[in-house]
């Protein structure tokens, strides 16, 4: 499998292990549901939070997700020899910033943090957020949003060379926070599929993604339940 379009650790580390064990049937005629009406948000009155570790204290833990997940280190695991060339590409280049940390899709956020956890059956959960100055929250949300919509369909290829496809499409579910947009996103390659489902929430001056990433299709209430927990948990942090 390619390399996900996604947090650099996972994407790393997890997905070619996921093409060695074997995905689900790729199914490439399977249409995915459109993004629908771009979700809007008021700037946000509440200051940003300038505290990276303490907005990172706020992500959920091993305790909040369901059982088998363990935390990654933030860096990607050393490499013994040379480094070997990096073949990966993506068209149209931007569609590479789908599921980006919020903070690396737009700059300026005063405060930010990130969370990556993984199971050994290939399952994995990313979380990441960053709080922005000045009602900057709302910018970056609407930004996140616009790259979904120019990325409906695109291409690339891994670190190897090895060609990869991807399909975004819409995802409903249940408001959260200040404001929400959902989406998925199915990584195909050598005929197996990676599904990821994904949330975009803006809470207070902060805006925080939640990624579940599988081999297997995923059920949209557990997302739902752990964007909830996380939205709970950051709600009621105030600035400085």
């Amino acid at each position: 499998m390619g390399r996900l379009s996604r947090g650099p650790l996972v994407a790393a580390v997890a997905v070619p292990a996921v093409l060695a064990a074997g995905c689900g049937s790729a199914h490439h005629g399977d249409a995915l549901p459109g993004l629908g009406t771009a979700v809007t948000v008021a700037p946000p009155a509440a200051p940003g939070l300038t505290d990276s570790v303490a907005l990172r204290a706020k992500l959920l833990t091993t305790a909040d997700l369901p059982p088998g997940y363990t935390q990654l280190e933030d860096g990607p695991p050393a490499k013994d020899g040379p480094a070997q060339p990096d073949h990966s590409r993506t068209e149209p280049a931007a569609c590479a910033r789908v599921l980006a940390p919020v903070a690396d899709q737009l700059p300026g956020a005063s405060a930010r943090g990130a969370v990556h956890y993984a199971t050994p059956d290939f399952d994995s959960i990313d979380i990441d957020v960053a709080s922005y100055p000045n009602g900057g929250a709302a910018q970056a949300f609407s930004v996140v949003q616009s790259l979904l919509r120019d990325c409906g369909s695109y291409d690339g290829t891994d670190a190897d060379g090895t060609a990869v496809h991807y399909r975004l499409g819409g995802l409903a579910q249940p408001a959260t926070g200040d404001a929400s947009a959902s989406f998925q996103v199915r990584t195909t390659s050598g005929g197996m599929t990676l599904y990821s489902v994904a949330t975009v929430a803006v809470v207070g001056s902060s805006v925080v993604q939640l990624a579940d990433t599988s081999p297997k299709a995923i059920d949209p209430a557990v997302l739902h339940d752990l964007v909830g927990k996380q939205a709970s948990r950051l709600q009621g942090l105030t600035g400085p």
